[in-house]
């Protein structure tokens, strides 16, 4: 079994903060604009900004490993990836899985505010995808 470190890696938890704070400040202003917000809504915009980092962090971090650009950059602390899959190249897979599955996750939410909303919501869901896509390969 991998280590947690090795199954999280990948993730770059430290850095998840950024879709939280994002999506917060997105409920804040619908707030203060209309006065309330449904909660399941704005569930289901946190879980899909969370997936959606996850997968390209994930992706990044498969897709630079596989291309031995982890073997050739400085690492700091903001740049160079996590060193997970050099450190543990079995876990090269399970970075790849992590990465597809959340976007699938991004999307299935994606696909359930296009439902209840209705189809102005494509364009910008499929702009998204791209960018989570074209980022990492």
């Amino acid at each position: 079994m991998l280590r947690i470190k090795v199954l999280l890696g990948p993730m770059r938890i430290p850095f998840l903060v950024l879709a939280p704070a994002c999506v917060v400040l997105v409920y804040g202003t619908a707030l203060w604009e209309r006065g309330r917000v449904h909660p399941v809504y704005f569930a289901l915009a946190l879980l899909g900004a969370i997936a959606a980092h996850i997968s390209v962090n994930a992706l990044n971090e498969y897709f630079d490993f596989r291309s031995s650009l982890d073997f050739h950059t400085e690492k700091t602390p903001f740049s160079g990836g996590s060193g997970t899959l050099p450190s543990a190249p079995e876990a090269a897979r399970y970075a790849l899985v992590t990465g597809l599955g959340s976007l699938g996750i991004t999307v299935l939410v994606g696909i359930y505010f296009l439902i209840i909303r209705g189809p102005a919501l494509l364009p910008i869901g499929f702009l998204g995808v791209v960018v989570i896509l074209a980022y990492t390969v």
